[in-house]
């Protein structure tokens, strides 16, 4: 799925969403399934031991991209539940050694699926803390391009690849209607391959049934 497809499914989950929750009545339904997306900024750590700066002339390297977040789940009670999702976390980059005094460009692109269990505490009717705790399957794919400076030079130490480890995120929710939500979250994701960290910062829209 493309920024694009994502945004669009954002547009449309406010759109049915909201029609929905302007025409629905009684009181906030804090049990049942929901769905939501969200679209921010993700952060990486890399643990290549070979990094270099970036060579004169040479393209700068990126340690965050533009991202976004899929997910469902369903309230078990008011105030815990399960997730699943799935995250996008846009371009990762960084020189590395490639031997001989000459540096090579690594490149890839990092998502993670995962699922966990979700704690909620309300504040008040519209506002609530929620907070996630469980297991991802992170991938850096793409990665280790050989767009060196010098392109005859093997490239350095390999950061694609994929891994699983301990899914933590947190954030808050403002009710807008009875059954859509808008939401500020940051997710971390633990290990996306064996040299690369990833975790995200995003803003998005929650509905519920």
């Amino acid at each position: 799925m493309t920024k694009t497809q994502a945004c669009t499914a954002l547009a449309a989950l406010l759109l049915g969403t909201a029609s929905m929750g302007a025409c629905a009545a009684g009181p906030a339904q804090d049990t049942g399934l929901y769905v939501g997306g969200s679209v921010g900024r993700s952060s990486y750590s890399l643990s290549s031991s070979n990094t270099v700066p970036t060579p004169w002339g040479g393209q700068k390297a990126s340690k965050a991209g533009t991202a976004y977040k899929l997910y469902g789940g369903y309230r078990l009670t008011e105030n815990f539940g399960v997730e699943v999702g799935y995250a996008r976390l846009g371009r990762v980059s960084q020189w590395t050694a490639a031997g001989l005094g000459y540096s090579s460009l690594q490149s890839g692109t990092g998502q993670a699926f995962y699922a966990a269990a979700t704690a909620r505490l309300p504040l008040g009717d519209a506002f609530a803390l929620n907070g996630r705790l469980g297991v991802s399957r992170g991938r850096i794919s793409g990665g280790d391009n050989n767009n060196t400076v010098n392109w005859w030079q093997p490239g350095g130490q390999r950061f694609s690849g994929s891994s699983t480890g301990l899914m933590v995120g947190f954030g808050a929710e403002y009710r807008m209607t009875q059954n859509l939500a808008i939401t500020a979250d940051y997710d971390y994701f633990g290990k996306l391959s064996k040299q690369a960290k990833g975790g995200m910062l995003s803003v998005g829209l929650k509905a519920t049934f």
